[in-house]
């Protein structure tokens, strides 16, 4: 099945996440980055609503699990996924509820690595809905509590144009930056 290319933002900032760690996929879609996180021998989590792109990539260190992220109150809702995780991916999915629970759910020196739409894109394509596109400094100010390695935001050409945010975030303090 061809998944496409993870992200760069995921590529450049997963050296960070602790070798052969457990690493969660929030929203995994169709996989790209579950194939990619697992090809590098983490052991991965993909969590999505719908998993029928996914169950191909089941196996001994990659675990799909069809969760409804919106349903009821974040800790209920996403309390079969436990915690400890040393890397958490989330990519083109908004659901603000969550931004306390990741957090959370890191292990120490565990890394959140986070990209989605951010306001200004309604004039690319979707979404366009003000509730699924991010704020100025959003993504800063919901995981405050993480010490912040890199934060972009603004419009991007690759690989579609859109206005993006990014975070690459670690829970402690600082240790080992990615070249």
């Amino acid at each position: 099945m061809s998944r496409g290319e993870p992200s760069f933002w995921v590529r450049r900032f997963t050296p960070l996440i602790r070798p052969g760690g457990r690493v969660l996929d929030v929203a995994a879609g169709s996989g790209r980055h579950t194939a990619f996180l697992c090809g590098c021998g983490f052991e991965v989590t993909a969590v999505d609503r719908r998993t029928e792109g996914l169950q191909d990539l089941s196996g001994n260190r990659c675990h799909v699990v069809a969760l409804d992220l919106e349903a009821g109150p974040s800790e209920t809702a996403l309390a079969p996924l436990g915690g400890g995780y040393d890397g958490i991916v989330v990519t083109n999915y908004l659901h603000r509820p969550l931004f306390s629970w990741l957090a959370a759910a890191l292990a120490p020196d565990g890394v959140l690595i986070y990209e989605t739409f951010a306001a200004g894109n309604e004039r690319f394509g979707n979404p366009r809905n003000p509730d699924f596109l991010l704020r100025p400094g959003e993504l800063l100010a919901a995981f405050a509590v993480l010490t912040v390695i890199a934060f972009e935001q603004g419009e991007v050409g690759q690989p579609v144009e859109a206005v993006r945010q990014r975070i690459a975030a670690i829970k402690g303090a600082v240790g080992r930056l990615p070249a």
